[in-house]
């Protein structure tokens, strides 16, 4: 299992549009909006790195309005268990 967090940077007036379409895909786990440089985090879950880049690149960022991603990989060591 591959956990990431999708930071995404939308076009202006378009958020909510956006938002709606995100949390529509079977992937998506959670996704938040944010204020700064990126609009919303995007928590997905594949199966594998290649499934996370297949969704990332052929649906998520294929959406009209998203201006940028920048994907965070969640780490496999838990540093609370250890």
């Amino acid at each position: 299992m591959v956990v990431s967090y999708t930071l995404v940077r939308v076009q202006p007036s378009k958020d909510l549009d956006i938002l709606n379409k995100v949390k529509t895909f079977p992937e998506v786990k959670e996704v938040i909006t944010t204020y700064g440089e990126y609009d919303m985090i995007v928590k997905i879950e594949e199966a594998t790195m290649d499934d996370l880049d297949e969704f990332i690149f052929q649906k998520l960022r294929h959406l009209e309005g998203i201006e940028a991603t920048t994907t965070l990989i969640q780490a496999k060591f838990d540093p609370v268990k250890g």
